[in-house]
C-alpha cells in the first residue's frame, strides 16, 4: 500500500513532523515524502492515503499552500483515506479551531479524500519553532493511529 506525506515549511518545523510521520507509516506502508510546491496529479497515482501538513499562519493556511489546492482536478481523491497535520505555537482552545490543519482537512475531503482521523497539532515554541519537546515522539504515535484508523477502515 502507498501513502504520500506532502507538507510546506518556512522554518522546518514541519518538515520536521512530515519526516517523523513519515517514519511511522514505513512501518506498514510505502511512504514517499513531497514538498508541497512540487506536488503534482501525478504524485497521487496509486496512493491510498494522503498525509498533509502546513503551518498556522495568521489562523489559516499559508498563502504559498493555497495554489497547490487549485492545480488538482475535482474529486482527485476520490476515495483516498486522508489526515492533515500543522505546527502552530500554543493557543487558547477557541483558537485551536482556525489552524492548518483544520482548513486542510476541509480542503481534502473537497477532493473525495475521506478522513481517517482528526487533525493534529504539533506545537512549536514562539512563532518560528524550534518544535516543543517530546513533539516528534507526539507524531510517530499520530501516524500509529493513521495506520489503526487506516487499516481498520478498510483501505
Amino acid at each position: 500500500m502507498h501513502a504520500l506525506v506532502v507538507y510546506f515549511s518556512k522554518f522546518g518545523n514541519t518538515r520536521q513532523v512530515a519526516e517523523a510521520i513519515g517514519e511511522g507509516l514505513e512501518q506498514e506502508l510505502s511512504v514517499r515524502l513531497i514538498p508541497a510546491d512540487e506536488l503534482t496529479v501525478d504524485d497521487l497515482e496509486g496512493v491510498e492515503l494522503a498525509v498533509m501538513g502546513a503551518p498556522t499562519h495568521k489562523m489559516n493556511l499559508p498563502e504559498a499552500v493555497r495554489p497547490v489546492f487549485d492545480g488538482l482536478p475535482k474529486r482527485v481523491l476520490d476515495g483516498v483515506a486522508v489526515a492533515a497535520f500543522d505546527t502552530s505555537y500554543k493557543m487558547s482552545w477557541w483558537l485551536n479551531q482556525f489552524t492548518a490543519a483544520k482548513r486542510l482537512t476541509r480542503k481534502l475531503r473537497r477532493l473525495g479524500g475521506r478522513q481517517v482521523v482528526r487533525p493534529e497539532i504539533s506545537h512549536v515554541v514562539g512563532r518560528e519553532g524550534p518544535l516543543d519537546e517530546g513533539e516528534l515522539d507526539r507524531a510517530r504515535g499520530w501516524s500509529q493511529r493513521i495506520l489503526t484508523h487506516f487499516t481498520g477502515a478498510g483501505a
